[in-house]
């Protein structure tokens, strides 16, 4: 059993490193995108 709660232990780090990884990606998404609206209008 402890094998299992080990792999369990390891996809809530992985889920929340995905997690962190896209809110960082939507961060500079929007930052491009109103720096490119900004500079456009």
């Amino acid at each position: 059993m402890t094998g299992s709660t080990r792999q369990q232990e390891q996809r809530r780090a992985n889920v929340r490193l995905g997690l962190i990884l896209a809110s960082v990606a939507l961060i500079f998404a929007l930052g491009f995108i109103a720096r490119m609206w900004l500079v456009g209008g």
